[in-house]
């Protein structure tokens, strides 16, 4: 028996935890790249607090604040586009998440193409996918796609699924 509405996860209390103590620390505004988790009442009690929602780096008006990744993660290219911006970022991926980029690193190293079971377009999908090089792992959202996939190249092949993934 599953109750409905359930809480939330560790890895967003956990975010949720981070954006509140950099607040504390640095003071206001500090940037969150992308919503921090996907429910309307956290983003806006946080904005009321002084949490400024960005989707790119490039928005920041004042890049001495410190930017907060959400719990989705993020693609490699965001902690070096803040490294070039000389941005201070607190990382709050999940760690699961952080668990699933990680396993697709081992995965490519050991020459495996990856599947990604999950859905286009979602921060966590864009995050894990952008862990590789794009010829290393091609995204699966339907049975059918993974009834047509066809394997390109001599290599094993592996998959990993977005955490957050409904069925």
């Amino acid at each position: 028996l599953l109750a409905a509405p359930r809480g939330f996860c560790a890895g967003v209390h956990r975010a949720i935890e981070i954006v509140k103590k950099s607040i504390k620390k640095y003071g206001t505004p500090v940037y969150i790249r992308h919503e921090i988790v996907h429910n309307k009442h956290v983003v806006d009690s946080l904005k009321k607090i002084g949490a400024i929602f960005i989707d790119e780096l490039d928005e920041v008006k004042d890049k001495t604040r410190p930017v907060i990744f959400s719990a989705h993660g993020v693609p490699k290219s965001v902690p070096k586009k803040a490294v070039d911006y000389k941005m201070e970022y607190i990382d709050a991926t999940c760690p699961l998440v952080s668990k699933v980029h990680k396993e697709a690193e081992n995965l490519h190293k050991n020459n495996y193409h990856i599947l990604l079971i999950g859905h286009k377009n979602h921060p966590e999908v864009i995050g894990t996918m952008g862990q590789l090089p794009k010829e290393a792992i091609d995204l699966i959202e339907t049975v059918d796609e993974a009834n047509k996939f066809t394997i390109k190249n001599d290599k094993k092949v592996a998959y990993i699924t977005q955490t957050t993934l409904s069925v």
